[in-house]
């Protein structure tokens, strides 16, 4: 039975109470259906499939112990399983208060009630419970955010890091890059100059020949991409960019010649559109494709999933492959632009490097995790719409540490502890 829609002292968590009495339903109902939604419930899988349906809006579970079929204790662990936060409560005799202060003990309960219960102690408890039920998620709110900026003042402090490192790579190896390419053009003309003819092994000359301009060709692209990468300013923003279909044009573009590895790209169809730069934003997706395409040497499959978070201000895209799993312990590193692969050694990881900075630029967030299927997983957001204007570090630091100092005020503000003047 689903909540009624009245005006309610805590109206975004309710009350399940679970019992085989219809009249204690009622009663209950009746009495505190101004304190919380109230879900009512006349059997334990009645109960329980409320329960799975409605726990993200349900902050207390109450469950009479004795009912045919199930006990109240083994439903409540059962609710535990699904979902451990919201506090539960068991309905007792006197008779049982062994079963119940066991269960109490085991961690099981919050507390426990004896029949018949008083109306305005009940409501006293309830109303505690399910303001330190309140006070917990708002706390677990506290931290998410006060990650999200340290996650926000760890990416500014890597990006600039990387940039320190590519102007100093690009200063020191770009000349010697220069001398190299310019020896290598010229080589072939001076080895037929040399020898009047063909070398004794053409063979040879022609595998080692290629063998180096193809290394000279990748040291020039690991410090291109390392300078576009780490360029702070120079964010070209156009309005209007549909996200989902720069995703699957690049997966269009680079799986055109790898046809036994399968990809989709999954959106809503009100999916707002993004300011940004559309030509990174592009060169991003195809990084992440390439990324998955090197790691599916047997075929498999791409998923991508698209969805407004954060009331629509964000977008969130979720990239998975069923290749080779990346270590636990490596996918902090994925971003690193010296992180190898173990079953890519000749490979540096400068293109997620890019794609890391993008995400940064563009004012978002980017992660690797290990999906609960076992599949890699990229997940990043972006903001629909981004910071435009040239940030120096030294300016974004800061204000990321006030952001922080202001959660943790928050935070002890809704503990109750005393601040300072």
């Amino acid at each position: 039975m689903l909540p009624c829609a009245m005006k309610k002292q805590f109206p975004e968590y309710g009350i399940l109470y679970i019992d085989d009495e219809m009249k204690s339903l009622k009663y209950f109902e009746a009495i505190f259906e101004h304190l919380a939604p109230i879900y009512l419930a006349n059997s334990p899988e009645e109960g329980f499939a409320l329960f799975e349906q409605h726990h993200d809006r349900i902050g207390v579970v109450i469950s009479d112990k004795k009912m045919p079929g199930e006990s109240g204790i083994e439903l409540l662990k059962r609710i535990r399983a699904v979902d451990p936060d919201p506090l539960r409560f068991l309905v007792t005799a006197f008779s049982d208060l062994d079963a119940a202060v066991d269960a109490l003990n085991d961690g099981l309960l919050y507390s426990y009630l004896t029949k018949p219960w008083d109306p305005d102690d009940l409501e006293n408890r309830l109303s505690k419970a399910l303001g330190h039920f309140c006070l917990e998620r708002e706390r677990e709110q506290l931290i998410r955010e006060k990650a999200d900026a340290f996650q926000q003042l760890l990416m500014a402090d890597k990006a600039a890091s990387i940039g320190i490192l590519s102007a100093g790579l690009n200063h020191h190896l770009r000349n010697a890059l220069t001398v190299m390419r310019t020896f290598y053009d010229l080589l072939p003309y001076q080895l037929e100059d040399e020898i009047q003819g063909e070398p004794k092994d053409p063979a040879y000359w022609r595998d080692f020949y290629g063998e180096v301009g193809g290394q000279i060709d990748r040291m020039t692209s690991i410090l291109s991409n390392l300078s576009e990468g780490t360029k702070m300013s120079g964010l070209r923003v156009s309005e209007g960019i549909d996200l989902a279909a720069v995703l699957r044009e690049a997966g269009e573009l680079v799986m055109q010649a790898r046809p036994d590895i399968r990809f989709r790209v999954e959106a809503p169809g009100d999916l707002p559109l993004l300011a940004g730069d559309h030509q990174k934003l592009s060169q991003m997706s195809r990084f992440l494709f390439e990324e998955a395409r090197a790691v599916l040497k047997r075929g498999g499959e791409i998923d991508v999933f698209i969805s407004a978070i954060d009331g629509g201000r964000d977008l969130q895209v979720v990239f998975l492959d069923n290749g080779d799993p990346v270590p636990e312990a490596d996918l902090p590193r994925l971003f690193d632009p010296f992180y190898v692969r173990a079953n890519q050694p000749e490979e540096l990881g400068t293109n997620l490097m890019a794609c890391y900075l993008t995400v940064f630029h563009h004012g978002g967030t980017i992660r690797a995790e290990r999906a609960t299927d076992g599949r890699n997983a990229v997940i990043f957001s972006l903001p629909v719409a981004p910071r435009t204007e040239d940030e120096d570090e030294s300016e974004a630091t800061p204000r990321l540490l006030w952001r922080l100092a202001d959660f943790s005020k928050r935070d002890l503000r809704a503990t109750g502890a005393g601040l300072p003047s």
